[in-house]
């Protein structure tokens, strides 16, 4: 039974976290040490992990204050740890439940693949209260990178990952960080495919994932009108401009084929409006219809 280093980034979150830390020690997979980087709360949620550390001796790891930075830094922060080299990896959200099999299922798909690979799953959407609202979505495409390099669809909350994976993803942090890669969630799913590991996406939910106002980035409509806005905005592009920086930087720790595709996307993005083809001549899609007539839209009008 290897053991787990659950990854856990908290900011403010005194209100929630005690329902998550609980559900930690529930699980079945009982081999398991929680780290946690602090990014400046101003509430009780550093007295509440250490009063949980000295309840349960030997499960707290660490507890160390953030770089300031944002959430996606916080963890990236955290995973460049010495010590975390060549260790099982999860990462953990301050405000959700994980249901008691979590870990367990993690570890048996991860451990039965046929090559390394990256595990996520479905969860439960609740709101604040935990009432049950739906199931995120079901991905309908193939978790590839050309899919990674539009759309995000791993949910951080639920990321699982052996020893080869968290050793390319280190590998890929000074990167990330120096191009300040806006998802740490968004950066492992590209790392992963563009190595050419395994994606297993569980489709048995493994979280109860808790929308409320304090959300970072949720799956609620609220949610999704903030990435609308993205859009319009231009932060979108910005993201991906950031995320395809940082892949330039690591294009040794891809696979002949991402370094290419990547290539392509990248002259793509510079070239006059007039003169792009469809996004899908790159191989790039997103998991729904209704995503790729948007990816179409975007393209004509160079927001991507």
């Amino acid at each position: 039974m290897p053991t787990l280093n659950i990854l856990m980034a908290t900011r403010n979150g005194s209100r929630f976290i005690g329902a998550q830390l609980d559900s930690l020690l529930d699980q079945t997979h009982a081999d398991w040490q929680l780290w946690v980087s602090d990014d400046g709360s101003q509430d009780e949620t550093c007295a509440r992990v250490r009063a949980f550390g000295a309840a349960h001796p030997g499960r707290l790891r660490r507890l160390r204050p953030g770089p300031g930075q944002g959430s996606a830094a916080n963890f990236l922060s955290l995973l460049a740890d010495p010590a975390l080299a060549g260790t099982w990896v999860a990462f953990c959200d301050q405000d959700d439940v994980w249901m008691a099999h979590k870990l367990t299922r993690a570890v048996a798909q991860i451990t039965a693949a046929d090559r390394p690979s990256i595990y996520a799953s479905r969860t439960v959407l609740t709101d604040a209260c935990l009432r049950t609202q739906r199931l995120s979505a079901r991905q309908s495409k193939p978790l590839e990178f050309g899919n990674a390099l539009v759309q995000n669809v791993l949910a951080g909350n639920t990321i699982v990952m052996p020893p080869a994976v968290t050793d390319v993803m280190r590998g890929s942090l000074d990167a990330a960080r120096r191009a300040q890669v806006p998802f740490h969630d968004w950066w492992m799913y590209l790392m992963a495919t563009g190595a050419g590991m395994g994606v297993i996406y569980d489709d048995t939910p493994g979280a109860f994932y808790r929308q409320h106002a304090g959300n970072l980035m949720g799956d609620a409509a609220l949610r999704r009108l903030d990435r609308l806005r993205a859009v319009a905005d231009g932060r979108y592009a910005q993201w991906m401009a950031r995320n395809t920086a940082a892949l330039c930087e690591v294009q040794d720790l891809l696979t002949p084929a991402s370094a290419a595709q990547l290539s392509q996307l990248t002259s793509w993005r510079s070239a006059p409006r007039w003169t792009r083809g469809r996004p899908q001549t790159l191989g790039l899609y997103r998991q729904t219809l209704a995503g790729n007539a948007a990816l179409a839209f975007l393209a004509r009008s160079q927001r991507i």
